[in-house]
């Protein structure tokens, strides 16, 4: 059998020629990398894909409601207490003992009436002397009127003695000079009267005010004084607070409403008082009146507060009210009909991230005017936004707010009566949601039969 032999062949093991690379390896490597690299590109779309959309079964729970038209009452709470429009302390104008004390706590009295007596002896004696001392002043005239008489006569004598040459000059001088000094001692004799009588009438006036009488028709809210005690009179200095009388027929609640609620209040706005002392009762009122002054407690302390006292008169008082009870206060303020309102928590605002301030920062401006400017612009509060459901995703949407009560807050613009917005929940609305964040509607809780 003829055997062929074949050529030997050299170069690398397996058989190939020296100096070719093996061909079939490369390709599989090359194929390798391709088949990575497209894998890569496929994960990242995904994933692009995934963050635009909120990924497929990762929707947000979220509670919605729709906008709607609604009456809205702003109200302003405060605290204060129960106090007459008008109430007197009686305190004496004179100093002394009280001999009488004609009325107790609690009780009414007309105007005109005799609340107290103090000891009148001591005014009564101060009153004879000066009635002495006008007796004496008028006698001291008497006699300054008779000296004139005299001495006018006298001067009348000279002059005819003068005329006469029998009577020298310096003689018809001298009568003049006395009819001149009777003369000034008789306006001051007359002065003297008049002092004396005013003193008279000072001390009668005195007396009279020994006794004291209610200046105003009412109850005695206060009593502070007892038969037998000493009082100061307030002439000079503070007096003795014997007792209060206030008209119990007009009653007010006095309450403290702070610096910025204040200025919501206006006179004539209609409030609802409830009074600690009887639950489960309000009672209706206006305001009367607004201070102008603040009243300010804990001043230069992070507890420093500044309210406004505003008074509030009630329209059907209760007989049962006393001075100093309790009061809270629900002041309307405002009051708007078919309004379009959402949920006060479905309204909030949004801070810039790093990256948007840092775009946003102005150039450094070169005058004063300008740099107030910018620092206005920087300082800027963010605009209030609701987050509004369309669809399965949610956006943005920068609202204006007006009135709001205590659930509920007016929308002046941003919205329309189709839109609806996420109300809940409060983590999703201040820190989660975003723009075209995929959202799903929260189970409600079930309600057993």
């Amino acid at each position: 059998m003829d055997q062929r032999r074949k050529p030997a062949t050299s170069g690398t093991p397996g058989g190939s020629p020296a100096g070719k690379p093996p061909g079939r390896p490369r390709k599989k490597k090359r194929t390798g990398l391709i088949l990575s690299l497209l894998g890569l590109m496929v994960v990242g779309v995904v994933a692009i894909a995934l963050m635009m959309s909120g990924g497929d079964g990762e929707a947000m729970e979220v509670e919605t409601e729709k906008v709607m038209a609604r009456t809205i009452v702003q109200t302003v709470t405060a605290t204060g207490v129960i106090d007459p429009e008008t109430q007197v302390k009686i305190s004496p104008e004179v100093s002394g003992e009280i001999v009488f004390l004609g009325v107790e706590e609690g009780e009414s009295v007309q105007k005109g009436q005799v609340l107290v007596r103090i000891n009148p002896e001591s005014m009564a004696a101060q009153l004879d002397e000066a009635q002495a001392g006008i007796s004496a002043a008028q006698a001291r005239l008497a006699q300054a009127r008779a000296t004139l008489m005299r001495n006018e006569q006298e001067f009348a004598r000279m002059q005819q003695l003068h005329a006469k040459k029998l009577a020298t000059d310096q003689e018809l001088e001298g009568a003049q000079a006395q009819v001149n000094i009777a003369n000034a001692e008789v306006d001051a004799a007359r002065y003297q009267v008049q002092q004396s009588q005013a003193a008279a009438r000072r001390v009668r006036e005195s007396l009279s005010k020994t006794t004291i009488v209610s200046p105003i028709s009412g109850v005695v809210t206060k009593l502070n004084s007892k038969i037998g005690e000493k009082v100061v009179g307030a002439i000079q200095m503070t007096g003795t607070e014997i007792m209060t009388v206030a008209d119990l027929s007009v009653i007010e609640a006095v309450v403290d409403v702070s610096e910025t609620d204040v200025v919501q209040v206006s006179i004539g706005d209609t409030a609802e008082v409830e009074v600690d002392a009887l639950p489960n009762q309000k009672f209706r009122a206006v305001v009367s009146r607004i201070a102008n002054s603040p009243k300010q407690t804990g001043v230069g302390t992070q507890e420093q507060l500044t309210n406004f006292e505003v008074r509030l008169r009630f329209l059907e008082p209760d007989s049962r009210f006393r001075p100093g009870m309790t009061a809270l206060a629900t002041i309307q303020t405002a009051r708007k009909q078919n309004v379009l309102s959402v949920p006060i928590q479905s309204v909030t605002t949004r801070e810039k991230n790093p990256e948007e301030q840092e775009d946003d920062r102005q150039p450094e401006a070169e005058n004063v005017t300008d740099r107030a400017l910018v620092r206005a612009q920087r300082d800027e509060r963010p605009e209030p936004i609701v987050f509004v459901k369309q669809g399965d995703i949610v956006r943005s949407q920068k609202v204006a707010t007006g009135i709001r009560d205590d659930q509920y807050i007016e929308i002046t613009s941003g919205l329309t009566d189709k839109d609806v917005v996420v109300v809940g929940s409060y983590k999703a609305i201040t820190k989660d949601l975003k723009d075209s964040t995929k959202v799903k509607e929260a189970e409600k809780p079930r309600t057993s039969r």
